[in-house]
Formats: structure tokens, sequence, C-alpha cells
């Protein structure tokens, strides 16, 4: 295992300012204090071109630059935080076409964490949902605890929102902690060659035949 784990957050909002980016930035400086190496990816600052499905199996050979950055920043990554706003009960169109510009190779047993924002406590949930079955889908594993956030967790100041909700910050941090968690118990499911680049339909059998061997 890495002596430093690494995860990308991803904030899939295209308003300004944002919620979730608010809600990543709590995250953020918590896994920092950890010791983690957690970074932002934000859809809205930093955005991708639509998606074309020619370069699925490799999004290496796109032509776009933005998009073979973010798929160094997946592969590097050793978890994620997938952010969305509550878009029509669903999570972000920014966010999807994300997603799909990159590969399984990118998330293969790798844990996801799940936040959303919404204007009601009764669909600000419904993103997370689905993003779960989008993480299965890829292969990941999105961790049991999900933060689910309102407007009035939030306030506001000098240009952004901050996370203030002392209940909601205290669920945040379980989160984080889960998914270093999850994250350290997942890696040694990935097989990495000795340059450092993961191999790829690893099952992480190699890891049960060692503990056979050496028994």
């Amino acid at each position: 295992m890495p002596t430093t784990l690494q995860i990308c957050l991803v904030a899939g909002s295209a308003e300004r300012p944002s919620r979730i980016l608010g809600g990543l930035d709590f995250l953020v400086g918590h896994l920092q204090t950890a010791g983690v190496a957690a970074s932002i990816w934000d859809l809205a600052g930093d955005p991708l071109p639509l998606f074309d499905p020619r370069y699925y199996p490799n999004p290496y050979t796109n032509a776009s630059e933005a998009v073979k950055r973010f798929a160094q920043a997946a592969d590097r990554a050793d978890a994620f935080v997938w952010g969305s706003p509550v878009y029509h009960n669903s999570f972000s169109g920014i966010l999807k076409n994300a997603l799909d510009s990159l590969s399984i190779q990118q998330f293969r047993h790798k844990p996801i964490a799940l936040m959303s924002c919404g204007n009601s406590d009764r669909t600000g949930g419904q993103p997370c949902d689905q993003l779960r079955i989008v993480a299965r889908g890829l292969l990941a594993v999105a961790i049991p605890t999900q933060l689910i956030t309102l407007p009035s967790d939030f306030t506001f100041a000098q240009g952004r929102y901050h996370l203030v909700n002392e209940v909601v910050q205290e669920r945040a941090v379980r989160l984080a902690e889960e998914l270093v968690t999850y994250a350290a118990m997942m890696y040694p499911l990935r097989t990495y060659t000795a340059d450092g680049s993961l191999l790829p339909r690893t099952n992480g059998l190699h890891a049960v035949e060692q503990l056979s061997t050496r028994r």
C-alpha cells in the first residue's frame, strides 16, 4: 500500500457558487489533516467535452487534454467522492458526462463516497441512490455512509458556501474516515506493475494465493 492514500473528489455541480463545492471543501480539509492526499476536480471550473464513445475503451486516446488529465487523476486515486446537486430527481449531467468519459479501469476495486444537495430532505438522497448503481457498473464499491445536505446546512461568505451544520459536519467526518478505511482495505485487490501502473482485469486472487502459500 502507498505511504499516502490519494482521494479524488469530483464536484458535479454546474452552479456558481456551489454548495456541493462547499461540502467537498470541508471533506478535503479533514482528509488532508488525516494525512491523505485529497484534491477536488471541479467540473464547472475545469469542464470536460461532451462524451465521445469512440474513446471509452481508453480515455488516453481522447483528443481532449482535459479528459486525459481527468483520467490520470482517476488512475492515481485510491478512492473517490462523487458530489452532485439534485437535478430533476437525479444527479447532474456534467457528472454523468465525466464518468462516461472514463472506463472501468479507472474505478475497478476502488471505494466511492457519495454526497448530494437538494432543496428537500425527501428528494436530497436521490442522486446518491442512483450513483450507487453507477458505481456498481464501474466495478467500484459505494461505501455505506453518504452525505445528504440541504441549503440550510451552509452559510455564504467570501464568495463561497461553507458547511456549518454541526450534525452534518460530524457525518462528513465519519464519511471521510470510513472512506479512508475502505481505501486501505481495498488496495490489495489491485495489482500494480513495477512502474506503478494498474494492471487490467485484476481480481485480487493473487493476494489470496500469496496468503495460501505463506501457510
